[in-house]
């Protein structure tokens, strides 16, 4: 009897988590706001299909992924990364997430799908997400995070169960450069030129790591590519999905924040 209880029970305490966590009512996400649509941005996920998504290397989506009260969730192991269907090479990405306790994920960006490389995180740069509020790690692991390369805060990631926000822009920035930002929760924490100069502060840091041996020579080498959504074996889920494609129109400044 109580075996069968603990399904429901756990289904109905994630719904609760994820519709009273971060004080947004249901009316209120998986919707641009006015001056997003003036600026251009489009949805990703609006609350009710994942059409604009598939999991990495196929073209269906594996059935831990669920929609729950307006989130994108991986409710279990086995789900498997998901990537957009569309591809994207400069863009200003903003999103929430939410992670179970000491839970690990990620978002990476111009994801390769042609490699053989068995692991996407070799090609593709990698804005971390984890359980900072509860686990110690390093700070190049630490949620907000460029995952093994650049550090973040450690005090920045909301307990589980409350919403975090996400933003990542990546713009043009002259020549063959372009500038690569993470923000969590309102504070930046990642402000780097991505430069393929031998000599740039971006070869450094790449070669610096290459002990470790975490990046295949080509890292962050494609021009375009899915954004993906980790499965890192722990339940984490997303909302308020929306991205502004940012067109390459030769040497220009980056935003100012």
């Amino acid at each position: 009897m109580r075996i069968k209880l603990i399904p429901k029970i756990y289904s109905f305490v994630l719904i609760c988590i994820l519709s009273c966590s971060g004080c947004v009512s249901a009316g209120q996400i998986n919707k641009l706001s006015p001056e997003e649509k003036k600026q251009g941005f489009k949805m990703l996920f609006n609350g009710k299909s994942m059409d604009q998504w598939r999991n990495y290397k196929s073209e269906t989506i594996r059935p831990q992924w669920q929609i729950i009260d307006g989130a994108m969730v991986m409710t279990a192991k086995g789900g498997r990364d998901l990537i957009t269907k569309e591809k994207f090479g400069y863009f200003d990405l903003r999103l929430e997430y939410t992670i179970a306790e000491k839970g690990n994920s990620g978002i990476m960006f111009r994801v390769v799908e042609q490699t053989k490389e068995r692991n996407p995180w070799r090609l593709a740069p990698e804005y971390q997400l984890y359980d900072s509020f509860n686990v110690k790690v390093r700070g190049d692991r630490c949620a907000g995070a460029l995952y093994g390369l650049i550090a973040a805060p450690k005090d920045l990631a909301k307990k589980p169960g409350e919403w975090n926000q996400v933003r990542i822009l990546l713009e043009p920035a002259g020549d063959t450069k372009s500038r690569l930002r993470f923000w969590l929760n309102s504070r930046q924490t990642v402000d780097i030129i991505i430069d393929p100069a031998p000599d740039s502060q971006w070869s450094k840091l790449l070669e610096s790591k290459k002990s470790e041996d975490h990046f295949a020579r080509d890292f962050f080498r494609a021009r375009t590519g899915p954004i993906l959504l980790q499965d890192h074996g722990a339940r984490v889920a997303f909302r308020n999905i929306r991205i502004r494609k940012i067109h390459d129109s030769g040497i220009r400044k980056p935003e100012k924040q």
